[in-house]
């Protein structure tokens, strides 16, 4: 218990201190009157500063919640009629693109396949031009053959008809 007692008294001699020094300023202020009317003078023309911006920015709200009203009934219906008009001309884009690129992989097939025809053309070509100078080799050595069988007929039926007379066929 003396604790709590002791504790009792500390606080309200700590109590009592505060108080004598708020007592005592209170005193000093009430003695420097001419102050106290300064700060007095000083804390209605803030007030009066202050109730002339509330009433300004309270004008300043009113218009700005004006101009808000008049922007959004301007701008906001026509602003999705043109998210609309954006989106159609992305999409119609997107789409050309989309085509453009099918087209440009189909072209490039193309271009594939006519190039591997062009290869195919030209080793066709080279093979006929190969057997197209065989063809000419084959009518050369038989038309060489067929000379060298006529000239052969001859020496044997010359050799063979001395006379001059007809040879078998």
């Amino acid at each position: 218990m003396t604790v709590v007692s002791g504790l009792v008294r500390y606080v309200a001699a700590e109590a009592e201190r505060r108080l004598r020094e708020g007592l005592d300023l209170m005193s000093r202020l009430g003695q420097d009157r001419t102050r106290l009317d300064a700060y007095d003078e000083r804390l209605r023309r803030m007030e009066q500063t202050l109730d002339g911006q509330q009433a300004e920015l309270r004008s300043l709200r009113a218009d700005l919640d004006s101009l808000v009203t008049q922007l959004n009934d301007r701008v906001l219906p026509r602003l999705d009629e043109r998210m609309d008009d954006t989106e159609r001309d992305l999409a119609t884009v997107a789409t050309g693109v989309l085509r453009q690129g099918r087209d440009n992989a189909a072209n490039g097939t193309r271009l594939e396949t006519v190039e591997q025809r062009v290869g195919d053309l030209r080793s066709r070509l080279s093979r006929v031009e190969q057997r197209a100078g065989l063809w000419r080799d084959l009518q050369a050595n038989l038309a060489r053959l067929g000379e060298d069988l006529d000239a052969l007929r001859t020496r044997l039926t010359a050799t063979d008809n001395p006379l001059g007379t007809e040879a078998r066929p």
